[in-house]
C-alpha cells in the first residue's frame, strides 16, 4: 500500500519541521513543506497530493490561492492558524479548522480524519 502523500504549507520553519516529524513517524509520504503562495502552487501542480495543512498566512499573504487550487482539485485541507475562523476570508470554510498550538495527538487525528475517505 502507498503512503498517503500530505503537503504541509508553513513560512515558520520550526513548526513546519514539527508538523513534517510528527507526520512522517506516522507513516505519511510528506511533500514540502512550502513556505510561500508560489511553492505551495507548484507543489499542488506538479504533485499527487492526497491531503494538504495549510497555515493561512505566509509571510502576510493569505494562502487563499492555495485553497482555491485545493478545492478545485478536490484535495483536502485542514486551516492551521492562530486566528479566529470567522476573521478568515470564506475561501478557507472548505477545509478543516485547526487553532495553533496543536499537539502532535490533535494532528494526526485530523490526517487520519481527512485522508479517511481516499483510496490509495
Amino acid at each position: 500500500m502507498t503512503a498517503p502523500k500530505v503537503l504541509v504549507i508553513e513560512d515558520d520553519s520550526l513548526l513546519a519541521f514539527e508538523m513534517q516529524d510528527i507526520l512522517s513517524e506516522a507513516g505519511y509520504e510528506i511533500v514540502g513543506p512550502a513556505a510561500t503562495v508560489a511553492k505551495a502552487l507548484q507543489l499542488i501542480e506538479s504533485q499527487d497530493i492526497h491531503a494538504a495543512f495549510v497555515d493561512c498566512n505566509l509571510h502576510g499573504e493569505y494562502a487563499t490561492a492555495i485553497v482555491q487550487a485545493l478545492t478545485a482539485k478536490n484535495i483536502p485541507f485542514v486551516v492551521v492558524t492562530g486566528s479566529e475562523r470567522e476573521s478568515l476570508p470564506p475561501e478557507f470554510n472548505n477545509g478543516v479548522f485547526a487553532r495553533k498550538p496543536f499537539s502532535a495527538v490533535h494532528l494526526l487525528e485530523i490526517a487520519r480524519t481527512l485522508l479517511s475517505g481516499i483510496q490509495l
